[in-house]
């Protein structure tokens, strides 16, 4: 018991005044192990005594570095489900008897970040709205006569189509951005929301541009057929 407080009391002094200069140990991939690498040469041993997480909740390790040769020690991090930074405090009986370091996880969300997101964000969601409202402007049938007698084919068919498949990849994207945004300020279920989201809209897209190929062949065929009714003067 003694131990284990002289272990969290050694963590959290170290963590609370660690400076400027503390060691960074680089960043890496959320939910990937992250490794910790230590260098002593004249250490038997190298001990991590505790881990603070980017929420600041502390965690007692007290687990030996897995000597590798050369005076140097690691130990394969597996936790790194939070974004930001975590802070690692241990003990050796060699060089400074205590050290101190830092990695990171994912991208933090500083203030410039999130301003960053945010103009993103409605920019895209501008554009696609604006593309909706181009979309629905754009006429869909043939122009008839007063007698419902097709008078000209519409070409603008194929525009449509493009102006509703631009609107797919934006909102797709406006997803994607809005996981990424929450994924890094740490809001789990708005995270878990627009990632589901966001893999729906990627695993569609190979359907969706077999039924565009699809529709554009028909439409190219049905209008290929109708030119040559209208030339012949066979109008539906």
């Amino acid at each position: 018991m003694k131990k284990i407080l002289l272990t969290l009391f050694i963590g959290i002094f170290l963590i609370s005044f660690a400076s400027a200069g503390l060691e960074n140990q680089g960043s890496g991939d959320q939910n990937q192990n992250f490794t910790i690498n230590q260098v002593c040469s004249d250490a038997t041993y190298t001990t991590l005594s505790t881990i603070q997480y980017p929420d600041r909740t502390i965690q007692i390790i007290n687990t030996n570095m897995t000597s590798v040769g050369g005076g140097s020690y690691q130990y394969n991090f597996t936790n790194t489900t939070q974004i930001g930074r975590y802070d690692v405090a241990g003990i050796s009986d060699g060089c400074s008897r205590t050290f101190s370091f830092y990695f990171t996880i994912g991208e933090e969300l500083n203030t410039g970040r999130a301003i960053a997101y945010i103009g993103f964000i409605i920019i895209i969601l501008f554009t696609f709205f604006l593309t909706i409202y181009g979309a629905s402007l754009v006429r869909w049938k043939h122009l008839r006569s007063d007698e419902g007698k097709i008078i000209t084919i519409n070409h603008f068919r194929y525009v449509k189509i493009f102006l509703f498949t631009i609107a797919y990849f934006e909102l797709m994207f406006l997803f994607g951005l809005s996981y990424k945004f929450f994924s890094e300020a740490n809001i789990e279920g708005f995270t878990q929301f627009f990632n589901f989201v966001y893999q729906l809209f990627l695993n569609l897209i190979v359907p969706l541009i077999i039924f565009l190929i699809i529709t554009i062949f028909v439409i190219w065929i049905n209008n290929k057929n109708l030119s040559k009714r209208l030339n012949l003067g066979l109008d539906k």
